[in-house]
């Protein structure tokens, strides 16, 4: 035998899309203080305040019918009000129209927990659903067991049903998805395939227990093209299964391309630098070697590693004042020939004489000199040489 109708707890009613009241139960009614079958043709604000007419009103905009979880505040006669925890659903009329029907208790109890959780769970969807950072999460139909071999965690990854829990808006335009698709329902493999780079992102999150940041994977559009990304993962993992990962992922392509170009101009500058067919050094305002190219490192006959270890006055005999080199740099007239300057070199076979030059560059702010060395042919007389000769005369 049913209830009485006077014995049930929850209230009910139908919502039409223009504002109006299609139906209240009487136990709502009566709840209210509302005389029976009144409500009927009623506008909303006769039982909700405007806040929760919209809520209400949002829920006719949304493509999921539901059902939808939310906190309603219901207005009695008396004007006091009573707090209810709602379960609505968008269904269709004899007419074919669209109209919400509520379910509606007295909130307490496990009914206040859910209508909170319910909240907490719509205020953080808003929050990742507005970000500008794409967001998502992927579940498996069976959960990925991370007791087995490696390859064949790999292998279930990729096997086990993955689908997407929840992506945003940023997420579905990151992947070019086509109008009219829901990102989320889409196939996971569509924007990530089993290939050799996605197989070798797996097995990094493997090595770091499911929590990364910033791994390298490679995906694909829904336009056809492949994107280099970085992911932030973080994994859900009970046991020995893996059930859910969620991260975000940023597009990374224009600067893995720029990165790609700017490498090679390196290595380009590296290959003039090395067979330019003059000793070239970079040293800062201190006289520390920074840079040397090939033939420097056989003028001064030492290796790339001991010449970056040593500061200019190291390397000439007698020690050329730094601030004098810098001061010359700087008078330097753009199109005229730079003042040479003959120096002896220390080298640990023997003494060699050379021709410096110098011009100022700045490197990441900071002044510093290009000294370039063209080796001396035959004997040179240096600065101070003709007053040693004068000297060695006299001791004669």
């Amino acid at each position: 035998m049913g209830k009485h109708i006077t014995d049930r707890t929850e209230m009910t009613d139908t919502l039409c899309r223009d504002g109006l009241i299609a139906h209240a139960c009487e136990t709502q009614e009566r709840r209210l203080g509302l005389k029976p079958r009144t409500a009927a043709g009623q506008p909303w604000s006769l039982i909700y305040p405007l806040a929760d007419r919209e809520q209400l009103q949002g829920l006719f905009a949304q493509t999921d019918p539901g059902p939808h979880v939310l906190s309603l505040d219901m207005r009695c006669r008396d004007g006091g009000l009573i707090e209810a925890t709602a379960i609505a659903t968008l269904v269709q009329d004899d007419a074919g129209q669209t109209c919400l029907r509520t379910v509606k208790w007295p909130r307490a109890g496990s009914l206040k927990d859910l209508a909170r959780l319910a909240e907490e769970n719509e205020i953080l969807g808003s929050i990742l659903e507005a970000s500008d950072d794409a967001g998502w999460c992927m579940e498996w139909r069976e959960p990925v067991d991370l007791s087995a071999p490696e390859q064949e965690i790999i292998r279930q990854v990729f096997e086990n049903g993955p689908r997407w829990r929840f992506c945003n808006a940023a997420m579905a335009r990151l992947y070019r998805t086509p109008d009219g698709a829901d990102f989320n329902e889409r196939p996971v493999h569509e924007t990530f395939p089993r290939s050799k780079e996605n197989e070798a992102f797996i097995r990094q999150l493997i090595h770091a227990d499911f929590n990364i940041i910033g791994s390298p994977s490679r995906d694909l559009r829904y336009d056809g093209v492949y994107i280099e990304v970085e992911n932030d993962v973080r994994g859900q993992v009970r046991g020995n299964l893996l059930y859910r990962m969620w991260g975000t992922v940023r597009d990374v392509s224009k600067h893995a391309r720029r990165n790609a170009v700017l490498r090679e101009q390196i290595q380009t500058l590296e290959t003039v630098l090395s067979g330019l067919p003059e000793g070239i050094l970079v040293v800062d305002d201190e006289g520390q070697v920074l840079v040397t190219n090939a033939a420097a490192e056989e003028l001064f006959d030492m290796s790339h590693e001991t010449l970056l270890e040593c500061r200019l006055r190291d390397l000439l005999t007698p020690a050329l004042a730094l601030p004098d080199l810098f001061d010359s740099a700087a008078e330097q007239v753009p199109g005229h020939p730079t003042r040479i300057i003959p120096v002896q070199l220390r080298r640990p076979d023997r003494p060699a004489q050379a021709d410096l030059s110098v011009r100022s560059v700045r490197l990441n702010t900071e002044e510093c000199l290009v000294v370039s060395f063209r080796m001396r042919l035959g004997s040179a007389r240096l600065p101070g040489a003709e007053n040693a000769s004068a000297a060695e005369q006299a001791r004669g």
